[in-house]
């Protein structure tokens, strides 16, 4: 190394292998610098760190297949997402700034009292869903929803995620509004969220993650929710 000045003097493998210890951003950044940077920034080494243990995996699920160039190709179109996987009851995708794995889970992944019941819930199709069939709520006086999914299928993390519920409502009585205590979020693709909680995920691989909801008002009758599934998300990292 003696002799060495200035970063760029560095063979490309070495200034790749310093790149991927660093992050997306970081590294999409670093591209700007020069074309010595550029060349390093965007070699397999760097985004082959980025993306999560097991792609292949994740990319042999999927519904469609996924077409790509390099491996900075095939992590921004993780990022693109979702993408729906064969079962059709979950969609995935990579946080762009992270490389954390994402995922929704469909209605029908999750456990709804009385969904087979047509007089309480009906599974119908949504143009802008991203799974084939989401439920509606034509009236439940015992709303109970639960969720399951083992750590394994998520990334190794010292953050929290966050679990948002995805959602619309068709309408909203006076009744049922003065028993909202959290006021959901709208997204710019027009479903509704509500984040109903947080976790760690450590490296426990035999772990399984539970989530609820549940209505504790029973003497008060819900309806007009369309519900499409619920989100795990790594929480947002502040932009420097």
């Amino acid at each position: 190394m003696e002799g060495i000045k200035c970063i760029t003097e560095l063979p490309e493998e070495c200034m790749s292998h310093i790149l991927s210890l660093t992050s997306p951003r970081d590294a999409a950044r670093s591209a700007v610098l020069s074309s010595e940077f550029r060349s390093a920034a965007n070699s397999d080494i760097v985004w082959g760190s980025f993306l999560p243990s097991g792609f292949e995996e994740i990319i042999s699920k999927l519904e469609s297949p996924l077409v790509f160039s390099s491996k900075k190709d095939l992590y921004l179109h993780f990022c693109n997402g979702p993408f729906l996987l064969k079962d059709n009851t979950k969609s995935f995708w990579l946080d762009k700034a992270t490389g954390k794995k994402c995922y929704m889970l469909g209605g029908r992944e999750l456990s709804i009292s009385l969904e087979n019941v047509t007089s309480y819930w009906r599974w119908m199709p949504q143009p802008s869903s991203r799974v084939p069939a989401v439920a509606k709520l034509m009236i439940d006086c015992s709303l109970k929803i639960k969720g399951k999914m083992k750590s394994r299928m998520l990334s190794p993390s010292t953050t929290t995620r966050r679990i948002w519920w995805r959602f619309r409502r068709v309408h909203t009585s006076e009744q049922q509004q003065q028993y909202e205590e959290e006021v959901p979020h709208m997204r710019k693709d027009g479903w509704l969220e509500l984040e109903m909680g947080s976790f760690f995920n450590d490296k426990n691989e035999d772990d399984e993650l539970e989530m609820e909801m549940r209505n504790f008002h029973i003497r008060t009758p819900k309806s007009g929710l369309i519900l499409e599934g619920v989100e795990l998300r790594p929480t947002p990292t502040p932009t420097p």
